[in-house]
């Protein structure tokens, strides 16, 4: 099932068509920083598929949906359409396909990939495949299932239980290069808007930043403790992305900074369960677990002050002779510490250990009521000032998301009778229901 909801958001790159079978209210305000958005609402939905539906993306100017599926079809979807047509099959797979890839906004075509070892490329205008790459065609690759992809006009990135990085072609289907340094299954990429660099997200637990240009790998992350499952940015460069794993974490980090030793990775919000994918707009983030339901979570500027104890400060300050790299904050940072509020501070303990080669913040010395702000920006080598010391528990920023959008509990388990008249079924809540299959209705619950 396909569902489309509102959410009363006023993007500038949506694009309106003259008509819209479900367009939002003309009155719903847009988004401001002071005023929180009105609550998620149901669009449509549709049936699309016979099978799990692995991924979703909008091509052609958000006016076309595109949908994979373990039935080993791709089939786009236009909802704008006057005809108001069903989803149509574009493509087939010759086993479930796991991934897809638009390269721009304004693109006719879409990649997908699947358990086949195989990427194909799909014209969006009724032309069929237009080009096939085959990862085990040699015979050699025994793993060559794709589990990530992501494209841009001249450059296409895939990843999979190989744990190797492949660039192609999509021109002509040649490899171009590949990447070498993950040691598991490699979950999701991101490929930047200028195609040199390329991000990986593995369940070797890391997160490894590439450079096409370089031919390497630049920075290796190790934010997370657990299986990196999905990525997510909005910035042209990737500088600044989102990232989700196993154990339900989800990170912001910024890698703006020349030296990686001033980045900054955050703890935003823990999920109750792995985050499979995320996406990001207009001030907030969504996560998407293996629950039916999607949270909402309000974003965090990674620029905005950043509390520093006092016992910290003394330790930075003391160390500046022999790092005098280290930079000061400004009379300006001083000033907007000094009046900014507390919900404008991002909390130390919410800070994660980059990369291994990092050095926490002490937080056992902590000191609750003598905290000295400073700007994101200037302050993003303070770890190079004090103890390497493990941290205590991180805390994630947000305990609770702002909105959940509620789904129905998903079967996933059924047994049917002797009488072949009536079904057990068991649901993602744990509950036991009795169905009545000619009076198609449930009996009793347990």
């Amino acid at each position: 099932m396909i569902c489309a909801w509102d959410l009363h958001h006023d993007s500038p790159d949506t694009v309106k068509p003259s008509k819209i079978p479900f367009s939002p209210p003309q009155d719903v305000p847009s988004v401001t920083p002071e005023k929180r958005p009105a609550s998620t609402s149901f669009r449509i939905q549709i049936q699309a598929h016979t099978h799990w539906i692995n991924n979703i993306v909008l091509a052609q100017s958000n006016s076309t949906l595109v949908s994979a599926s373990s039935d080993i079809t791709v089939k786009v979807w236009r909802p704008h359409s006057e005809e108001s047509r069903p989803p149509s099959t574009i493509g087939v797979h010759d086993d479930y396909v796991k991934c897809l890839a638009s390269p721009a906004a304004h693109s006719d075509w879409v990649a997908s990939g699947g358990l086949d070892h195989k990427i194909r490329i799909w014209d969006l205008n009724g032309a069929g495949e237009k080009l096939q790459i085959d990862l085990g065609e040699d015979g050699s690759n025994t793993k060559g299932s794709v589990y990530a992809l992501s494209a841009r006009s001249s450059i296409m990135a895939s990843g999979g239980p190989e744990s190797i990085v492949k660039m192609w072609d999509p021109r002509s289907g040649k490899r171009i290069t590949k990447f070498v340094g993950h040691t598991d299954n490699i979950r999701d990429v991101l490929v930047s808007q200028d195609g040199d660099t390329v991000l990986t997200a593995s369940s070797d637990q890391t997160v490894k930043v590439w450079s096409v240009t370089a031919g390497r790998c630049m920075f290796t992350l190790t934010m997370h403790n657990a299986s990196v499952w999905s990525l997510c940015s909005d910035h042209p460069r990737l500088s600044v992305f989102y990232s989700g794993d196993r154990s339900g974490l989800v990170a912001k980090t910024d890698i703006r900074g020349i030296d990686l030793d001033g980045g900054l990775s955050l703890a935003l919000a823990q999920e109750h369960e792995g985050v499979n994918n995320l996406a990001v707009a207009q001030g907030y983030f969504w996560t998407a677990t293996s629950s039916s339901s999607i949270n909402r979570w309000k974003d965090v500027d990674l620029d905005n002050e950043l509390q520093i104890p006092d016992s910290l400060n003394q330790q930075r300050h003391s160390s500046m002779t022999s790092r005098s790299r280290i930079p000061s904050p400004s009379p300006r940072s001083r000033a907007s510490a000094t009046s900014s509020n507390q919900t404008s501070r991002i909390p130390l303990n919410s800070v994660l250990r980059i990369t291994n080669n990092a050095v926490y913040a002490s937080q056992t010395t902590r000191d609750a009521e003598a905290t000295t702000t400073y700007s994101g920006a200037s302050m993003r080598k303070v770890s190079e000032a004090v103890l390497d010391q493990e941290p205590e528990n991180v805390t994630p920023v947000h305990n609770l998301p702002e909105e959940t959008v509620e789904g129905q509990n998903g079967l996933i388990k059924h047994v049917l009778l002797n009488n072949r008249r009536r079904v057990l079924t068991l649901d993602t809540a744990g509950e036991v229901v009795m169905w009545d299959l000619l009076k198609v209705c449930s009996l009793s619950a347990v």
